[in-house]
């Protein structure tokens, strides 16, 4: 939430470790039915018999026998040290940018911008720092059962004495490009449901200047989630396939393995051999990820911000950065850890 400018929170950086921890978590199957959707060649349809996963409700039965329960949190323990280091430098890097933009008067006056500029780089910083973290993850998701890397440790070692650097940031170029519109246009849908919110849905709290409903926090987050992600996806998919070149020896249950080389030729294949729709392949669960993850970032690390006086009360009380907000009348500006 967006504070005055001269408020200084110690916290903002555990918050968004505890927030990444907490919904990655939970989150964590549908981000292996997504990774394996994205990565199948073959279509995702009920009509493609030779196709290994049609729908939700098939791939999670099969997920399931196959491989049983723990295999919907493959790749959790990378994932989950991602998530708390991308929270965490993402959150911590956006309030020391915030600080920094709102001493000049343009950027204190339009907010809107302010909050692009701030979540676009706290993103890219963050993306840079954990993106070897991903490329593990995608691989551990997405290997046979007994081939592989036995853990992320040892897979980040193979990679890097097998692969080199190169390796280890396969993905980058379309991880970097789609963080600053995915993070900084986060931001501002957040920014704009809110407001509308209070606009249109005026309720008993509102108009006494009180903070949002949990519950309306809860779908600005997700709406904002949703339109985020339907502007990138393509990115996220080219990134996923450029992670699992060189990796087709562990990979030999999953139907035909896909090819490429640059960010371009990759995008290009895909087009070319699965149609425009293979570049939202995946997008179900993907959307159901973003508006969850979303939603509970949102809300956690909103409630956990240090206490703050609010205007015109004499004595300082605990209260969180919604009922700051409100107090204030400033607009909301959200804070989101990425669609990892």
């Amino acid at each position: 939430m967006d504070r005055d400018k001269d408020d200084k929170s110690s916290n903002t950086g555990i918050a968004g470790g505890f927030a990444a921890c907490v919904t990655r978590f939970i989150c964590q199957p549908l981000d292996v039915l997504k990774i394996r959707f994205q990565l199948q060649v073959e279509p995702l349809s009920e009509d493609h018999m030779t196709s290994k996963y049609r729908t939700i409700v098939q791939s999670t039965r099969l997920v399931y026998q196959e491989e049983g329960l723990r295999a919907f949190w493959k790749g959790h323990n990378p994932a989950q040290v991602l998530s708390i280091i991308y929270g965490v430098s993402q959150f911590s890097s956006y309030e020391h940018c915030n600080a920094l933009l709102r001493r000049f008067a343009t950027f204190e006056e339009h907010h809107n911008v302010r909050n692009f500029m701030c979540g676009a780089l706290s993103g890219t910083v963050a993306t840079v720092i954990t993106l070897p973290l991903d490329v593990v993850r995608t691989r551990l998701i997405s290997q046979d059962r007994n081939r592989g890397y036995k853990n992320s440790v040892q897979g980040l070692r193979m990679i890097y004495m097998q692969e080199g650097i190169r390796g280890m940031y396969r993905g980058l170029s379309p991880s970097v490009l789609q963080i600053a519109p995915l993070t900084g246009g986060q931001f501002m849908f957040y920014n704009i449901f809110g407001s509308l919110f209070r606009k249109y849905f005026k309720s008993e709290a509102t108009v006494k200047g009180e903070p949002l409903p949990a519950i309306e926090l809860l779908i600005c987050g997700g709406l904002a989630g949703i339109c985020t992600k339907l502007m990138v996806y393509p990115l996220d998919l080219a990134k996923k396939r450029m992670q699992i070149q060189g990796f087709a020896k562990s990979r030999q249950t999953f139907g035909r393995h896909f090819v490429c080389g640059s960010m371009a030729n990759c995008m290009y294949n895909i087009v070319k051999q699965e149609g425009f729709v293979g570049l939202y392949k995946g997008l179900h669960p993907a959307l159901l990820k973003a508006c969850f993850m979303s939603a509970f970032y949102f809300a956690i690390y909103d409630e956990m911000v240090l206490p703050r006086t609010i205007p015109g009360e004499g004595t300082r009380r605990p209260v969180s950065s919604a009922q700051y907000l409100s107090h204030t009348g400033r607009k909301a500006a959200c804070l989101f850890p990425g669609f990892r």
